[in-house]
């Protein structure tokens, strides 16, 4: 079925009337073209290998859809369409091939510039090879949502579907991202429901949450504060689980206090800071944000001597800070020009 276009109603509705026309019609261009394909997901393969020629704003340059401002080009045999003319082709040859989806047409603002384009189910068929899922379904909700509308409202589960879908299209791109961004997405749904993330899965949920920060940029704040919300919810649910494991009486043991003299200072770190610290470096951003810490301890003062030596007072009462307590490489070794260490160095220069 062919429904009403998103937005742009003017335009667009014109346009979807014309096409409503010609599959009634029984257009012998959109017929030609339907009967090569078996099902809409070809059809639209073949409209991304087609080459494109703009929409100059001759008037004399084809036939025109005058209800749009500017007037927009619409043929239904061009070899070279732009993306006016692909979404309403796609929009009747899909008519024909698969009457049962709704087809309806949208334009919105991507980082391509405008671009309109057929929806089926409301989920945006892609048929230039240039735009993106992503793209186009944040310049969807952009268009189509009431600027004075309140906050989006979602469920733990709900948002973190939601950042691992973000995710799986820019993985397609990435050796195994598909694969990993699945085992992030497992991960994830499990500390949801109490069990500490793996350090096996760690990294999957750190190439996850990249992914998704990067793509929610297209959704605006809103799309971001998902992404960071879901990130420090897992990150504390993490941590919860982790020491729900560990058993109150070990969590009580590694608390202890205790201080260092020198001369007429007396230092108290506060182990259980510190200890969070070195676990969330470790188990959320990997290798690359425990080198951001050590850098950053060094810069407050806190130095790998001090941490050396609250190490040694620890290991005397059975504790450890862990690999915090490992120094930075020293700048100019083979051990410094590491990715870990240059990109923790670069993390640590941005906190």
């Amino acid at each position: 079925m062919i429904g009403k276009p998103h937005n742009d109603r003017e335009c667009l509705g014109a346009a979807t009337e014309e096409v409503i026309e010609r599959v009634e019609a029984r257009d012998p261009a959109l017929v030609t073209l339907a009967e090569q394909f078996n099902d809409t997901d070809d059809l639209a393969a073949w409209f991304r290998t087609l080459p494109q020629r703009d929409d100059a704003g001759v008037p004399c340059d084809g036939p025109k859809v005058t209800a749009c401002r500017p007037p927009q080009r619409l043929r239904f045999d061009a070899a070279d369409p732009n993306c006016f003319e692909r979404a309403a082709r796609f929009t009747g040859a899909a008519e024909l091939i698969d009457p049962a989806p709704v087809y309806r047409l949208a334009t919105v603002e991507t980082p391509n510039g405008l671009h309109t384009y057929p929806t089926r189910d409301g989920e945006p068929v892609i048929l230039d090879p240039r735009q993106t899922r992503n793209a186009l379904r944040a310049g969807l909700y952009r268009a189509c949502r009431n600027a004075s509308a309140g906050p989006v409202a979602v469920t733990p589960t709900q948002a973190v579907d939601w950042v691992a879908e973000l995710a799986k299209e820019p993985a397609e791109r990435l050796p195994n991202g598909p694969r990993r961004v699945d085992n992030g997405h497992r991960a994830i749904r499990a500390v949801l429901i109490g069990r500490p993330l793996c350090i096996s899965e760690v990294k999957d949920v750190a190439l996850l949450l990249a992914l998704a920060e990067r793509e929610a940029r297209l959704w605006g704040p809103m799309g971001l504060r998902i992404v960071h919300t879901t990130a420090h919810a897992i990150d504390r649910l993490d941590r919860l689980a982790a020491d729900r494991r560990l058993g109150e009486q070990s969590a009580q043991r590694n608390a202890g206090p205790f201080s260092l003299r020198f001369g007429n200072h007396t230092i108290s770190p506060n182990i259980p800071l510190l200890g969070a610290l070195a676990r969330t470096g470790g188990r959320i951003a990997g290798n690359v944000g425990l080198e951001a810490l050590k850098v950053k301890l060094a810069s407050m003062g806190i130095s790998p001597p001090v941490l050396s030596t609250v190490e040694r007072e620890l290991n005397q009462e059975g504790l450890s800070l862990g690999r915090l307590a490992t120094p930075p490489p020293m700048l100019g070794s083979l051990t410094a020009m590491t990715p870990e260490a240059l990109a923790g160095r670069w993390l640590a220069a941005k906190l």
